[in-house]
C-alpha cells in the first residue's frame, strides 16, 4: 500500500511538471505575438504620412486637358512616378493628383465628380480614376490619327534622338501595326533618311535597340565627314551628273565628214563650194546635157559630188 501511494505521488509530480512546461511555452509564445503587434502599431504611429506638401516637393506635372493621347499618357506616367517617390498613400493618390488638373482638365473633373457623388469620390482608387480619364482624353479618333502619322513618319532635319523619341511616343498606340520586334525594326529603318538606310541592314538587327545604336553610330560618322569637308554619300539609284549619255566614238565618226567639209545648211550634207541643190544640170560641173554620173570631168566629181551625196 505504501509503495502504491509513493508511485501515485511520483506520477502526480511528473504530470504537474509537464503541465507547467506546456503552460509556460504557450504563455511565452503569446507574449511574443503581443509584442510584435504592439511594435507594429507603434511603428505605424512613428511613420510620418505623406502630406500634400511632400507630394508637391516631388514636382508633379500639371495637365490642361488636351485631347491628346500622348500628353495624357505622359501625365499619368508622371503621377505614378511621383506616387512612388513620395510614398503617397493609396487613399490620397486621387485627391493629390487631381490637384494638378487645370483649365479644361479641371472642368472635366468637376463635372465627373458631381456625376459620381462626393461619397464615391472619397473612396475612388487611382485605377478607378484612370479609366474615365483615359476614355475622355484618349478618344479612338485621336488614336487613329496617331497611327496614321506613325505610318507617314519620316526623318527630315531631326537628329536620331529626336526622331527616335517621336517614334516611341507614337509606338505606344501602334501595337496592332507593329506587334513584333521585327516589324518595329523594319518600320524604324524605313523612316530614316537615305544616308542612314544605305549603311544599315535591318535584317542583321535582332532588337530595336540594336538598329537605334547603329543609327547613332552613323550619325556620328556623318558629323565627322562634315567636319572633314567630305561629301555625303547619295542614295543609291539617284542620278549622278548629267542625264545625257556621252557620245561614242562610233557616233562621232558617223557625224564627222570624211573629207573634213562643213555640213551644208541647205542640203544638210557636208561638201565644199556652192550648193547645187535644186539647180538644173550636172551636180559636178554645173553644165546641162548630162547627169552627174556621166560627167566628163570625173576627178572633180570624185572629190566634190561624192562627198555631197553622203
Amino acid at each position: 500500500m505504501k509503495a502504491f501511494d509513493a508511485n501515485v505521488s511520483k506520477l502526480a509530480q511528473e504530470v504537474e511538471s509537464q503541465v507547467l512546461v506546456r503552460v509556460e511555452t504557450v504563455v511565452t509564445s503569446k507574449v511574443d505575438e503581443l509584442k510584435e503587434i504592439i511594435t507594429g502599431i507603434q511603428g505605424k504611429k512613428d511613420a510620418r504620412r505623406c502630406t500634400y506638401k511632400d507630394f508637391m516637393a516631388c514636382k508633379p506635372t500639371t495637365y490642361n486637358g488636351e485631347i491628346d493621347p500622348i500628353e495624357s499618357q505622359r501625365w499619368i506616367a508622371n503621377m505614378e512616378g511621383v506616387f512612388i517617390i513620395s510614398h503617397c498613400d493609396k487613399e490620397d493618390q486621387v485627391m493629390f493628383a487631381t490637384g494638378q488638373l487645370l483649365r479644361r482638365a479641371k472642368d472635366w473633373w468637376d463635372t465627373y465628380s458631381k456625376e459620381i457623388g462626393e461619397d464615391r469620390v472619397q473612396t475612388l482608387t487611382w485605377q478607378e480614376f484612370k479609366q474615365p480619364f483615359i476614355k475622355y482624353h484618349c478618344p479612338q479618333s485621336a488614336v487613329d490619327r496617331i497611327q496614321e502619322d506613325f505610318l507617314r513618319l519620316r526623318q527630315k532635319d531631326e537628329s536620331i534622338d529626336e526622331i527616335t523619341n517621336a517614334f516611341f511616343n507614337q509606338l505606344k498606340f501602334c501595337g496592332e501595326i507593329v506587334g513584333t520586334e521585327r516589324k518595329k525594326i523594319i518600320r524604324y529603318h524605313s523612316m530614316l533618311e537615305a544616308e542612314y538606310r544605305e549603311f544599315i541592314t535591318p535584317s542583321k538587327c535582332e532588337t530595336l535597340d540594336e538598329i537605334i545604336d547603329l543609327a547613332r553610330d552613323r550619325e556620328i560618322e556623318i558629323k565627322r565627314q562634315a567636319e572633314r569637308g567630305e561629301k555625303r554619300q547619295v542614295e543609291k539609284g539617284s542620278t549622278q551628273g548629267s542625264s545625257k549619255k556621252p557620245k561614242t566614238n562610233k557616233q562621232g565618226k558617223k557625224e564627222a565628214s570624211k573629207g573634213g567639209f562643213p555640213r551644208c545648211k541647205t542640203c544638210g550634207k557636208p561638201h565644199s563650194g556652192e550648193c547645187l541643190l535644186g539647180k538644173k544640170g550636172c551636180y559636178n560641173c554645173g553644165q546641162e546635157g548630162h547627169p552627174y554620173y556621166n560627167c566628163p570631168n570625173p576627178r572633180e566629181y570624185a572629190t566634190t559630188v561624192t562627198n555631197r551625196a553622203m
